[in-house]
């Protein structure tokens, strides 16, 4: 028999990045469409539980509109919008929310209910400094019974995680809804908002679903005291891997890693996390889970989930440009990889033990002290291969300007000794020395010219 969900909700992201020389455009064109999207302003009083939640550094490198004194806020709404824009690229973090009277609900059909209905709650912009950003479509499955179909949330995550550009299989759902007509309309309004200043490098788009931020409450009649975990295991993992319900994979409980991926702090509360997906399932047994953990897991817990999520973009994208073996990329990542340390690479992000352990949980799913140490591993090797590279040729060059220094003042110690008078010899002399002193000189200045031109035909590339 299926469960069923007292309450639920999923947040659908899709990550992409911004050129960084589109960057500047891209914010721009957001905030001039006013009637679509408008700046989060975060403001002290209105949510500060969670504001709080996160350590002084990391809620400044979060919210950095929270810090905005009130002179400056009136100050930023009587700019002009290429003015704002200003603002908003140098910032760590900035949210926009999308105007939701074009988009409300839908309905989709898929396999064995024939239609879903859901309703899209909010829609979020979450932008980076360097240009990694997060589109989040949050939704509702409904349900005309007080309860709603365990399996039927399994189908529509399964579903739903598909509706991306980059997802060639997606013409195999029919979605319908106020102003969307079908699954391509979706697809339409995300390519609408990034296709001209999403990287086109396909190297550094390794995603081409959207990730699944999952919330469900189960009924306390299928989930009480009287219930041994063991049970719903199964069902917890298809919907942490975002299986679906018609699956007939029965996931192996013994599994070392499936443990590694879970964590429960409480009783009835389980948390899963993957590098496709992070879900909670609950019980309404717990006053708690129906109350503040709604809340909570889309508030500070979410935040977190796009902190590790920004962290591991980036850390692939270094890796991505180490591969590609190119000397003038050496001091553009080392300025963009020490900015990464000093400000947005983080062990300790907030005092609550609960926040560390789940913390912990996604820097271990993303892989992310790993990948952190590869990047720098890699990055040295090169580096120094390329300087010691550099550095044989200067040896090299040093070495015959030396040679040439001492034949030359050998031959100017022969005219003095033999006093040989010479109407050629002393010119000869004179311009030889100038030329050696001026190669150097000038092999810095051809390689230089060199390093500007592998770098434009790299651009072009």
């Amino acid at each position: 028999m299926s469960l069923s969900a007292k309450y639920q909700y999923s947040h659908f992201i899709y990550p992409f990045i911004v050129e960084k020389n589109k960057y500047f455009s891209f914010i721009n064109n957001i905030l001039n469409d006013e009637k679509n999207w408008k700046l989060k302003m975060h403001e002290h009083k209105q949510d500060d539980e969670t504001y709080n939640f996160f350590l002084p550094y990391m809620k400044k490198f979060l919210f950095p509109t929270l810090f905005w004194d009130i002179d400056f806020v009136k100050k930023y709404k009587l700019m002009t919008n290429f003015k704002k824009t200003n603002v908003l690229t140098r910032a760590s973090c900035a949210t926009f929310e999308f105007n939701l009277d074009s988009i409300k609900t839908g309905i989709e059909s898929k396999r064995k209910y024939g239609v879903i209905d859901f309703d899209i709650l909010s829609i979020k912009i979450i932008c980076f400094e360097p240009g990694v950003c997060f589109l989040d479509i949050k939704t509702e499955v409904e349900d005309d019974n007080e309860n709603i179909d365990f399996d039927k949330i399994l189908d529509f995550n399964n579903m739903f995680r598909d509706v991306t550009p980059r997802n060639s299989s997606n013409n195999k759902f029919n979605i319908k809804a106020r102003g969307i007509d079908n699954i391509n309309d979706i697809i339409i309004f995300v390519k609408s908002i990034i296709s001209s200043y999403e990287s086109n490098n396909l190297e550094k788009i390794y995603y081409d679903k959207m990730f699944t931020y999952s919330y469900v409450c189960l009924s306390k009649e299928d989930w009480n005291e009287n219930t041994n975990f063991g049970s719903l295991k199964n069902d917890f993992y298809k919907f942490q891997y975002v299986v679906d319900s018609k699956s007939s994979a029965i996931f192996n409980t013994d599994c070392a890693k499936l443990e590694e991926n879970t964590y429960s702090r409480w009783k009835y509360s389980m948390f899963g996390f993957s590098r496709e997906s992070g879900v909670v399932l609950v019980s309404e047994n717990e006053k708690y889970n129906i109350t503040k953990m709604p809340h909570n897991f889309e508030k500070a817990y979410l935040y977190m989930l796009l902190l590790a999520f920004y962290q591991r973009v980036c850390l692939i994208n270094f890796l991505q440009d180490l591969l590609r073996k190119d000397k003038t990329m050496i001091p553009k990542l080392n300025r963009d990889l020490t900015k990464f340390t000093h400000f947005s690479w983080f062990s300790q992000i907030t005092n609550s033990e609960h926040g560390m352990d789940i913390w912990k949980r996604w820097q271990k799913s993303f892989e992310l002290p790993e990948l952190y140490d590869e990047v720098h591993r890699e990055y040295v090797e090169y580096y120094n291969t390329v300087v010691t590279s550099g550095q044989s040729k200067i040896n090299i060059i040093l070495i015959i300007l030396y040679s040439a220094s001492v034949m030359f003042a050998g031959l100017g110690i022969v005219v003095q000794l033999y006093n040989i008078k010479n109407t050629w010899m002393e010119p000869f002399l004179i311009c030889s020395i100038i030329l050696t002193a001026l190669s150097y000189p000038i092999y810095l200045i051809i390689r230089w010219l060199k390093h500007k031109l592998e770098k434009r035909l790299g651009g072009r590339m």
